[in-house]
């Protein structure tokens, strides 16, 4: 794997899922790391996730979004910033102050810092799927979408956040390079995806069908998250992180059921889905939305729709393969079951 020789790479959202493993993977290379941590967390915060690896160049810098001083500080001096942090929970408002709000601070730090480049770490919850043909094949061509408040309000605001960094890429010179992961899972985080299907009302609701399922596994999604970092002239670029062998929605519930079991499954065909999925929208319009709407056509089409999915570029511009094959990620997912991260 490639390195930044002597040069510091900023981690922003260190002590998350997927920052915990890109810190890790850095320290392995013998990159020197400086990881953003909230103010107050202990000092050993990493410690877990580092273990066997000597940390003499993992720096733990204690900031916050709301604190321009200590966001200089910590983006001074970096050759990469990683940008990995992101809101997951709360409304749509709070994940946007916290997440949109958060990353303006951060790429006005970066220029004045004198414009390092800067990884943003998006999602596939940003592509227009639901505008895309039945089967078509969903990779970096594809259009962002076009009414992300449609969606739910992490994919709105991860939306949001692509958008501004576009902004400061055309109009101030961040070099910016974007990477969207599919669904990243791995041990310690829920294998049935909503892809797959929800749970209500004590069943699982299997509204997946035979649909291949874009996923990528934690280790596997770090990896292009590094090489998005080092990769020569990709200033400007998308790359969609999704790894080879997907699975069908119907194979993972398989897997689950008999690896984990305890689940009653109901499964719901996409037609009937859409069909419930557009009474569900006209009763809320009716009731003056009361009842707000669970299911609207538009979020089945994004969610449910079977498409293809492509990870071509990553792999021939990034360099990156998926270290972890898909069915020993998905052994070791299922083996952590019930286990903390």
């Amino acid at each position: 794997m490639s390195s930044v020789p002597g040069q510091t790479v900023l981690v922003t959202g260190a002590t998350g899922f997927l920052g915990r493993r890109v810190v890790r993977r850095l320290a392995e290379t013998g990159t020197p790391v400086r990881a953003l941590v909230r103010p107050g967390a202990p000092e050993d915060v990493l410690a877990a996730c580092l273990e066997g690896i000597s940390t003499a160049r993992v720096e733990i810098a204690p900031a916050s979004f709301g604190d321009d001083d200590a966001l200089r500080r910590a983006v001074d001096g970096a050759a990469v910033i990683l940008h990995v942090a992101a809101s997951k929970s709360g409304s749509a408002a709070s994940q946007v102050a916290n997440t949109v709000v958060g990353s303006e601070r951060l790429f006005r730090a970066a220029i004045d810092a004198g414009r390092p480049r800067v990884v943003l770490v998006s999602s596939f919850g940003v592509i227009g799927s639901a505008q895309a043909p039945r089967l078509s094949t969903i990779d970096e061509s594809t259009p962002m979408d076009p009414h992300p408040e449609w969606r739910d309000a992490y994919s709105f605001t991860k939306h949001r956040q692509e958008t501004l960094a576009w902004s400061y890429f055309r109009d101030l010179g961040l070099p910016l390079v974007v990477v969207r992961p599919a669904p990243i899972f791995g041990p310690g985080q829920p294998l049935l995806v909503a892809r797959v299907g929800l749970s209500a009302f004590g069943w699982f609701l299997h509204l997946g069908g035979g649909n291949t399922v874009p996923l990528t596994y934690v280790d596997n999604c770090a990896d292009a998250v590094v090489q998005a970092g080092v990769a020569p002239g990709i200033e400007g670029e998308i790359f969609c992180v999704v790894d080879d062998d997907l699975p069908t929605s119907r194979q993972v519930l398989k897997l689950y059921r008999r690896r984990v079991g305890g689940i009653r499954v109901l499964p719901v065909p996409f037609m009937v889905l859409r069909r419930l999925a557009a009474i569900n929208a006209w009763y809320s319009r009716r009731t003056h939305n009361h009842l707000p709407p669970v299911f609207t056509p538009y979020k089945v089409d994004t969610m449910w729709k079977p498409q293809r999915y492509s990870n071509a570029k990553a792999k021939s511009r990034l360099g990156w393969t998926p270290r972890v094959p898909m069915h020993e990620a998905l052994d070791r997912t299922i083996a952590a079951v019930g286990r903390p991260s």
